[in-house]
């Protein structure tokens, strides 16, 4: 066996196994039940760092749904969409969210990631598989990983590697939420001929901030770009009905792509893109993620469409939500502590030290409350925070047992006053 591979690794596992012997390692934690309310060796918490937006996943009729689908379809279809992983509920689903979402055409893909990473790389390649060398990618310094990778692979790809030209250039990064440095990059691409393609997430999921989707769609317009819309924490979460964030300013006519994932407030897991026909024909043939991974389960797909048909006929679920999340800022706030520009249910309790943010997490799971820490590398020094998320599920009760702790501790380590 190799000797170098285990070298290799070695530095960064004694590390973490360093972090774990000082009881400061918060992740991979084992659950025994899932939902708002988790068991964990034994012990119940209140769960504050699901991104369970609505409180689907346990709903009797989303269960029901997904047992009479394992009855008929089995655990899995072993195969690719390409080959006999495309069932009649796959499409009906993908024909569901076009509906929903105001498109002509959707595709599933397996996993949210993928859809990003698959579509991003596929639109930079033309029918004949030749690299589409025109096209810049224009996106935010804050993108979540599935954008970056997708853009990376678009222009990393063994095609595009052998390439006659250099691609350097094709990604360029505009500060966050900023119209003026979008328009910069936009039309200083678009003045040397090249076509620009606009990647935003609909909400930030670290800060919880909503994008400025009326602007980046004027900029998109003025130049002639697209623009597409990574809504995987806005779909079921913002707008009148639900629909999302296009919903939410009234856009949805005007987005080129709109994606999203079952991870989040559809309580699943996979990924979906909607637009054009041609548009996503092109993206189904050619998205190497789709193509050539295994189809998900019958019954998460099925799963999927039953809380998709739950948001569009009950209401009451999204009022619950927006509630809660409106009294726990509230008091969050009343209190002293620091949630940025958070306009969801994506609470970010800025601290701004690591020691403090990983002491008051450990406090509030001693206090039956799982609220994990996001430190260094995963955002800036100074920057460090307890990443909450509110849920339509969480009670009163819920909220004011973390808020007390939140207080109680935040106070004896100056945090707050």
């Amino acid at each position: 066996m190799s000797t170098w591979l285990v070298e290799k690794c070695k530095p960064f596992s004694n590390f973490v196994e360093d972090i774990k012997a000082k009881g400061l390692y918060s992740y991979f934690t084992e659950l025994e039940e899932t939902g708002i309310h988790i068991k964990v060796k034994g012990s119940e918490l209140i769960n504050f760092s699901s991104n369970d937006y609505l409180g689907l996943t346990h709903d009797p009729r989303v269960i029901e749904a997904a047992k009479n689908a394992l009855n008929i379809y089995g655990s899995g279809l072993c195969g690719s969409r390409y080959v006999v992983g495309t069932t009649v509920e796959h499409v009906r689903l993908e024909e569901k969210i076009a509906d929903w979402k105001g498109k002509e055409s959707c595709i599933v893909f397996t996993t949210g990631y993928q859809t990003l990473l698959g579509t991003v790389s596929a639109l930079l390649v033309k029918a004949d598989d030749s690299v589409e060398e025109n096209i810049v990618l224009a996106i935010d310094k804050l993108s979540h990983a599935c954008i970056l990778d997708g853009c990376s692979l678009a222009v990393g790809t063994p095609l595009t590697r052998g390439s006659s030209k250099l691609l350097d250039g094709q990604i360029r990064y505009f500060r966050h939420n900023d119209p003026v440095s979008l328009e910069s990059i936009v039309q200083s691409s678009v003045n040397k001929g090249r076509n620009v393609m606009i990647i935003v997430e609909g909400v930030y999921s670290m800060d919880g901030d909503i994008c400025r989707l009326p602007e980046f769609v004027e900029i998109a317009e003025k130049y002639d770009a697209c623009i597409a819309v990574d809504d995987a924490h806005g779909t079921g979460v913002l707008g009148k009905t639900g629909k999302g964030t296009a919903e939410h300013f009234g856009m949805e006519d005007h987005i080129d792509l709109l994606m999203g994932t079952f991870s989040k407030a559809l309580g699943c897991v996979g990924g979906f893109v909607t637009g054009q026909k041609d548009v996503i024909s092109h993206i189904k043939h050619k998205a190497r993620s789709f193509m050539f991974s295994a189809s998900p389960p019958v019954s998460n797909v099925v799963s999927v469409s039953t809380i998709i048909d739950i948001i569009r006929t009950e209401p009451d679920h999204l009022q619950r939500l927006r509630s809660n999340e409106k009294y726990f800022k509230t008091v969050l706030k009343e209190l002293g502590f620091d949630y940025g520009d958070s306009a969801t249910p994506i609470v970010p309790i800025i601290i701004g030290d690591s020691e403090k943010t990983m002491y008051l997490s450990q406090k509030l799971r001693e206090n039956g409350i799982l609220m994990l820490p996001m430190v260094y590398p995963a955002v800036a020094r100074g920057e460090e925070r307890l990443r909450c998320t509110i849920s339509a599920k969480h009670t009163n009760a819920d909220m004011d047992r973390a808020l007390d702790v939140l207080k109680t501790e935040g106070r004896k380590i100056g945090v707050i006053n």
